[in-house]
């Protein structure tokens, strides 16, 4: 093997290795996926989200959409844009709230989960958005699981 040769190797290993350990986008972070529909409960902050991975589309509707962001400013809009969509709450695979960080709300992420709880979903994951926004991802309640009580009985 010849000197050139070693070093393309070593390059092409830097090279993966860099990748790998690349931060993700945002859209990632939400598990958006290629050529799939988002919906966003209030579309001024798609920009929050960019870049998006490649053939995503935005949909009007949240019954529609393969992943939903719902963004809210407090514990009372939470529960009043989770009660005008909660038909179509389960419909997405993937389904985030997104909220303020640190003190700017009346919710964090201890307050919010107990509110999507009584809409039959617990939470499976968090992400930071930015330094303003955090995301709490939930999935419906399956078959046989009660109301989510953050581990008390």
């Amino acid at each position: 093997m010849s000197l050139q040769n070693a070093w393309q190797i070593v390059d092409n290993f830097s090279c993966r290795c860099e990748a790998r350990f690349m931060s993700k986008t945002i859209a990632e972070k939400l598990l958006i996926k290629p050529n799939s529909t988002v919906w966003l409960s209030d579309p001024a902050h798609v920009a929050l989200l960019t870049p998006m991975p490649e053939g995503v589309r935005e949909v009007d509707t949240l019954s529609t959409a393969s992943t939903a962001v719902l963004f809210v400013s407090d514990a009372e809009s939470t529960r009043q844009k989770l009660d005008e969509h909660r038909a179509d709450l389960a419909k997405p695979g993937v389904f985030w709230v997104a909220y303020p960080k640190g003190n700017k709300a009346d919710i964090n992420r201890d307050s919010l989960w107990p509110i999507v709880a009584d809409y039959d979903m617990r939470p499976c994951g968090q992400v930071a958005i930015d330094d303003s926004w955090s995301g709490l991802r939930f999935r419906p309640n399956r078959e046989g699981e009660g109301r989510f009580t953050g581990g008390t009985k």
